[in-house]
């Protein structure tokens, strides 16, 4: 799904509508902007309910593919 939206001279967008009704999105509602490494932007809601933030979070960081000690463990050795 594409859809396109004209900066401002505010550097303001608006969301298309599609867009707003797929994500469920109402007025007042934040939103993150992240770039992606290939230089990409992905949007997603930020949760009000800081419970749900902090499981949001959680959620995204239990989809990678990590070894978080591993990882750890590597840089340890890197500074040795």
């Amino acid at each position: 799904m594409s859809h396109e939206s004209t900066v401002t001279s505010k550097g303001q967008v608006t969301i298309p509508k599609a867009i707003r009704e797929r994500m469920g999105l109402e007025a007042g509602e934040t939103v993150l902007f992240r770039l992606d490494d290939d230089g990409g932007v992905r949007m997603v809601r930020v949760p009000s309910d800081p419970q749900a933030r902090l499981e949001a979070a959680r959620n995204r960081g239990s989809t990678a593919d990590i070894d978080a000690t591993a990882a750890l463990e590597r840089e340890r050795q890197r500074w040795s």
